[in-house]
């Protein structure tokens, strides 16, 4: 399929995902074929059918709770004729209104077909790797807290605990005060910069990103000339760019890579 399609199955294959995880598994239905074959995390989950798969992820409902991605990673991993495999791997992180905290590493392959101008899902499967998370019998949700969970535990201790602030006015002149620990990245925009920030919102505000260094601390670093970025919600660093948590990916300069990876990399030390 064209490469305009095949980037829409990945999004989409991102978006199914993001609903299925807020307890919504109806947009993932829309899309899935009639034969879909539906590969689940337990042993019962190897399911043909789109109206037998309807009926399991409707009721995993009743044992999830709400949870968003982070560290987002989803490539196209075959393309052909009118199928690509989109293929992914992300945190499943409980949200702050769940009553208890949980994160796991999922990986995902979803196959999708292009028909009659419209894309169906002919195959989708989740693995969920538990080698640090216990689980017993068939529970869908672990309940022992591994490395994984303590290290972003311990993420969120610091930004609820860290109070250094940033005031800035928006484009009708608003004042704002954010915490800095909220901030993921600024982008520029000419003399305004819009910044991004871990709950998903973009605020544009009347400042350069000079002017935003200036008043920022030590943990704000410019890895582009139109980003800065929070070094603390760092996942990975990669050739020629930089992926935040939450998927967001950075581009480096090609000529400042080897600069930039070793600036990031002690700051992370």
């Amino acid at each position: 399929m064209q490469k305009k399609v095949a980037q829409e199955a990945l999004e989409l294959t991102r978006e199914c995902l993001m609903q299925y995880w807020q307890l919504n598994p109806e947009l993932v239905l829309s899309y899935c074929d009639e034969d879909v074959l539906w590969t689940g995390t337990l042993q019962k989950q190897f399911i043909v059918g789109r109206e037998a798969t309807a009926e399991d992820l409707r009721g995993t409902m009743r044992d999830l709770k709400p949870c968003h991605l982070m560290e987002q990673d989803f490539f196209v991993v075959q393309n052909s004729g009118n199928v690509c495999t989109v293929a992914g791997r992300y945190l499943v992180t409980t949200d702050e209104r769940v009553e208890f905290f949980l994160q796991v590493q999922q990986r995902c392959t979803f196959v999708w077909e292009q028909r009659d101008g419209k894309l169906k899902i002919c195959h989708m499967h989740i693995s969920n790797p538990l080698g640090e998370l216990k689980t017993v019998g068939d529970e869908m949700f672990p309940s022992t807290m591994g490395r994984m969970a303590h290290k972003y535990l311990m993420r969120r201790f610091s930004t609820l605990t860290d109070k250094t602030k940033l005031m800035a006015a928006d484009l009708e002149d608003r004042e704002h005060i954010f915490l800095l620990s909220e901030i993921l990245y600024v982008e520029a925009g000419g003399r305004i910069s819009i910044i991004a920030f871990l709950s998903g919102a973009k605020i544009p505000v009347r400042m350069t990103l000079t002017e935003f260094q200036e008043k920022a601390d030590e943990r704000f670093a410019a890895v582009h000339r139109s980003y800065v970025i929070n070094t603390e919600c760092i996942s990975r660093i990669k050739k020629y760019e930089v992926v935040l948590i939450d998927g967001t990916r950075i581009p480096i300069p090609v000529k400042k890579y080897r600069e930039t990876r070793e600036m990031l990399l002690e700051r992370l030390q």
